[in-house]
């Protein structure tokens, strides 16, 4: 699946909660996750309306921003 807009930001979202929480818990190389998790940050600040609009509507939905989806978002009145 193809994502387009601002939607694109929900991906990196969910990498970036993974990878926090592989280097919270000591689940791999600590370094090497960090690395990730500054690149996925960096993807992240190219899309700041996507990334807006998912942190939106996970605000009204009372979850994560990594259990959000772009159903979700959609839904919610995201709209592209």
């Amino acid at each position: 699946m193809q994502i387009q807009g601002r939607y694109r930001a929900t991906v990196p979202l969910i990498q970036q909660a993974a990878l926090e929480i592989q280097i919270m818990n000591a689940g791999g190389p600590a370094v090497a996750a960090e690395w990730a998790l500054a690149t996925t940050r960096r993807r992240l600040v190219a899309y700041p309306e996507g990334l807006a609009a998912v942190l939106h509507t996970a605000r009204a939905l009372r979850r994560s921003p990594d259990m959000v989806s772009v159903r979700d978002v959609t839904a919610f009145g995201g709209s592209n």
